[in-house]
């Protein structure tokens, strides 16, 4: 990130000769102003972000992207919205996301938990066409309240556990969604246009978990009403639906986690002031310049849009992701 110059002007040369520079010192200046910068994403962004707060960023923590939609009048998906992010921010907290190995059976129970209670909320929120009953204020708004967001674990290597990652992208997407719907403008209930398409997402995650770890069909699993039995949860074996590699590792490297006073600095913040240290996650800068030839013996195309200059939007460089998470 550009900060200005940190030069003062040089004075005047009081001789000739001190006014040029020497042919290395030239050779310096020169190699230094045409160094290839590549080029942040002139545009806006839909991905997931990249929160880089000082050592939440080396950590690769992420938060939804609201897409400037960031404040809703409508109760039922406020929350709705912070249900989610809330138990999400304590399940990737949790010694399960560190290794490739299954989740354990109760990370699994509180994720279906979570996914059931939230499916019953939306149904019992929902007004069909067809449906008069209920509250509709004539003659006042409600104040309109500023999302919350949780960061959590997601860049780099941190998360481990595949599965719990792509419940967490899929989580994150669904955030993002409920806070740009159209139905924030209403005040006191939401359709079955909001429930339909988000309540996807919640079966998504469903039938990912039961099919895999619980040997349902994927048919069974995309019901509506679906949920897993206690019966399921008693005979959770997963040594039967994975590999021998699968279920062995090498030891993670040493990494520091946070712990419980920590994760209060960050547990529940107004995505207002989340954004000002968000970011997309440098990385994928990286591809898009390289146009996805990206290798470590072969950076050619990454060198050549690299040595474009750039201009505008695009002329902001962004920071080398972070390596190995401390």
């Amino acid at each position: 990130m550009s900060t200005g110059s940190a030069t003062a002007a040089a004075p005047a040369a009081s001789t000739p000769s001190a006014a040029q520079p020497s042919s290395s010192a030239s050779s310096a200046i020169q190699s230094a102003d045409t160094a290839p910068v590549i080029a942040a994403n002139p545009f806006e962004t839909e991905e997931i972000l990249w929160y880089n707060n000082g050592r939440w960023g080396q950590a690769g923590y992420a938060i939804t992207n609201p897409g400037g939609k960031t404040w809703t009048s409508n109760s039922v998906i406020y929350q709705i919205h912070s249900l989610v992010g809330r138990n999400l921010f304590e399940l990737m907290h949790r010694p399960a996301v560190k290794f490739y190995v299954a989740p354990d059976k109760q990370w699994l129970y509180d994720l279906h938990q979570l996914l059931i209670t939230a499916r019953k909320r939306l149904a019992d929120r929902t007004r069909m066409p067809n449906d008069s009953n209920g509250l509709v204020p004539q003659h006042a708004d409600p104040d309109p309240q500023m999302f919350l967001v949780w960061p959590v674990p997601y860049f780099g290597e941190r998360v481990r556990q595949m599965d719990i990652r792509e419940y967490c992208q899929i989580a994150l997407l669904m955030l993002s969604d409920i806070m740009q719907h159209s139905e924030n403008d209403l005040s006191s209930y939401v359709t079955n246009n909001f429930t339909g398409p988000i309540g996807k997402y919640l079966q998504e995650i469903l039938m990912l978990m039961a099919t895999k770890y619980f040997g349902y069909s994927r048919a069974a699993a995309y019901d509506p009403a679906f949920a897993l039995q206690a019966t399921d949860f008693a005979n959770y074996d997963p040594s039967k639906v994975m590999t021998s590699v699968e279920m062995s590792e090498e030891r993670p490297p040493v990494q520091w986690w946070p712990t419980t006073n920590d994760l209060s600095q960050i547990r529940g913040i107004p995505v207002n002031q989340a954004l000002l240290l968000a970011t997309r996650w440098p990385a994928d800068n990286w591809q898009m310049a390289a146009g996805g030839d990206v290798t470590n013996n072969n950076n050619a195309a990454a060198t050549a849009a690299a040595a474009q200059p750039p201009t505008g939007a695009a002329a902001t460089p962004f920071t080398a992701p972070p390596g190995q998470a401390p």
